[in-house]
């Protein structure tokens, strides 16, 4: 069987750690003794391209970890929507048919998120090759799409043969949304790289990762550490990642007089991730909204319990209190959070053999070769 990969974001030279998982995800499907390949289109900013002084071209067609994988990245501007959506279908068609000259017809499309979804369409009227689509994004529990969008959702919906969400939250948002089936399939990551090494440490270390913005609302956990530890420090909070809510949140960890528990790192390579929550002994989530949670199951595969708040896809993850605990989105309810965990015991182990039993690489990509080979059936 030969299934394509048609992801909406994908890492880049630019951006090495974005869409990490769809990369990840197709690279464990290969390992499934299957014919897997990617095409990935990637848009720059002019906003980008202005910060960096770097106008972004990259384009390759090879084999990366059995993934015969395509790959594009080019400027265009954000404002102008159909513009981007011409110029974008215009490349992948001459993508796609570079793509079955060297590698042959995929007998199956994977779409990652509606938004490229009219590519899949095209590919399926004018290959009569079918397409499944696995939807990912915070944007409908956040209710930032306009009717257009929401119709173009629909209708990629429709014509795709199974739809798949990352959490049980979205599933259940979409259905009633749409009116129609979903079914849930998480994300998957690499357990044999997200191991658990046990250290003893003479501070308690809680840590977050993410990108600096509002909807992670890093924020919010300042305060609410600041609030349960301000007289304890013998515990530190670690914030990885960066974003344009660094400079406010590096201004209120000031104003709270909390330099010395609760530091920005910064931007963190995949390893520097990896040893971080090594070194750390809990993961805190203060989103506002995530449709998944890729960093919690990454932690956990570290050992590491989670607080998180109720944010949509940690819901399906930390589905009983040997795991962590789940508290509402304010600043007390976080704050006695952290409290909680802090003074609680936990099975390190346990937390770890659940990620594996569960959304380790080999389980999730043979649930979706089930789903392949399910439709394949259908055809003959």
């Amino acid at each position: 069987m030969h299934i394509l990969i048609l992801p909406s974001w994908y890492p880049t030279k630019n951006n090495k750690l974005s869409g990490i998982f769809f990369k990840e995800q197709a690279e464990a499907l290969a390992k499934q003794n299957i014919d897997v390949g990617c095409i990935a289109i990637n848009e720059s900013s002019p906003r980008y391209i202005f910060s960096k002084r770097e106008i972004s071209f990259d384009y390759y067609m090879k084999d990366l970890n059995n993934v015969n994988t395509t790959s594009i990245l080019y400027p265009v501007p954000n404002r102008f929507k159909f513009l981007r959506k011409l110029i974008r279908k215009m490349i992948f068609k001459i993508l796609f048919k570079r793509y079955i000259k060297k590698y042959g017809k995929p007998d199956l499309i994977h779409l990652h998120s509606f938004v490229y979804g009219n590519l899949a369409i095209w590919i399926k009227e004018k290959y009569n090759i079918n397409y499944v689509a696995t939807e990912h994004s915070t944007g409908f529990a956040r209710g930032i799409y306009n009717k257009e969008e929401i119709s173009y959702a629909k209708t990629i919906f429709s014509q795709s043969k199974y739809n798949i969400c990352v959490s049980n939250e979205l599933k259940k948002l979409l259905e009633n949304k749409f009116d129609m089936e979903f079914q849930y399939i998480p994300n998957l990551i690499d357990t044999d790289f997200f191991i658990q090494i046990k250290t003893r440490k003479e501070k308690f270390s809680f840590i977050n990762i993410g990108f600096l913005d509002k909807k992670k609302n890093q924020s919010m956990l300042i305060k609410a550490f600041s609030k349960a530890f301000s007289n304890d420090k013998n515990i530190l909070l670690t914030i990885v990642g960066d974003g344009i809510e660094y400079k406010n949140l590096k201004n209120l960890i000031e104003a709270l007089n909390m330099q010395k528990q609760i530091k920005l790192y910064g931007v963190a390579n995949r390893k520097e991730v990896l040893g971080l929550l090594q070194n750390s002994d809990a993961f805190v989530l203060s989103s506002e909204y995530e449709t998944f949670g890729i960093v919690i199951i990454e932690a956990m595969s570290c050992g590491l319990p989670i607080l998180s708040t109720k944010c949509g896809g940690p819901e399906s993850i930390l589905i009983n209190e040997k795991l962590g605990k789940l508290v509402d989105k304010d600043i007390k309810s976080l704050s006695d959070g952290m409290l909680e965990l802090y003074h609680t015991s936990y099975n390190n182990d346990f937390i770890r053999n659940y990620v594996i039993d569960n959304f380790s690489s080999s389980v999730v990509s043979k649930r979706l070769i089930e789903v392949y080979n399910g439709l394949k059936n259908q055809e003959t």
